[in-house]
């Protein structure tokens, strides 16, 4: 009888530890799943965040191009206005001997 007994008893240690086990493993499967659900939402933001990136650089990089470009043609402005002052000179000049002769 106090074999049964003891058998019984570590029957119930037993199952109580096993109880315990299954617990542990559903609260670690739903902490599992929180886990790959916050590491899905992070992937998409990291994706988002790239593609963010590479737009900013796009428009950086057009933005530079754009500034080349508007002081290319501000250089070209410049000449142009620099040779027409300068061709304005030549014929004060000329006009200038013209009158001393």
């Amino acid at each position: 009888m106090n074999e049964q007994k003891d058998l019984k008893s570590n029957f119930s240690a037993l199952e109580i530890r096993i109880q315990k086990l299954i617990h542990l493993h559903e609260e670690a499967k739903k902490s599992n799943a929180q886990l790959l659900s916050e590491i899905q939402k992070l992937k998409a933001e990291l994706t988002d965040e790239h593609a963010k990136v590479q737009r900013l650089e796009e428009g950086y990089r057009n933005l530079k191009e754009i500034e080349s470009t508007s002081t290319k043609q501000s250089i070209s402005n410049m000449k142009r206005k620099i040779n027409d002052i300068i061709g304005e000179i030549d014929r004060s000049m000329s006009m200038i001997d013209d009158n001393h002769k």
